[in-house]
């Protein structure tokens, strides 16, 4: 799933759990304007995006996942793509969507 592929936007995977939490979370991006989103359901096909799009800034790994999955996401993006920052809902901050939305501004830059 892409949201908006604009070349100059910043770019970001989100590790999503369900497509209504992954639709839910489309609309919070879509607040802070142009952002090419990538999503994935799955930790496998997130890591192929991962390595699809090594211009990424930043990825948001949804509540629903493991820690061990959370731990091989994390080593993947610290291994590969070190200059990526991480959002982690639920677990850097309260799993709310407006310390979600603030989150993905702040790690952006964008005001």
């Amino acid at each position: 799933m892409v949201l908006d592929s604009n070349p100059d936007a910043p770019a970001m995977v989100v590790f999503g759990g369900s497509p209504h939490r992954m639709n839910e979370v489309i609309s919070l991006i879509k607040q802070v304007g142009k952002i090419t989103a990538y999503g994935a359901f799955s930790e496998e096909e997130g890591i192929e995006l991962l390595k699809a799009h090594p211009k990424l800034q930043l990825v948001l790994i949804d509540g629903r996942y493991t820690g061990e999955q959370r731990l091989r996401i994390r080593n993947y993006i610290s291994t590969h793509l070190p200059n990526v920052k991480l959002t982690e809902p639920g677990h850097d901050y309260p799993y709310d969507n407006k310390f979600i939305l603030q989150n993905i501004k702040e790690k952006l830059g964008i005001k």
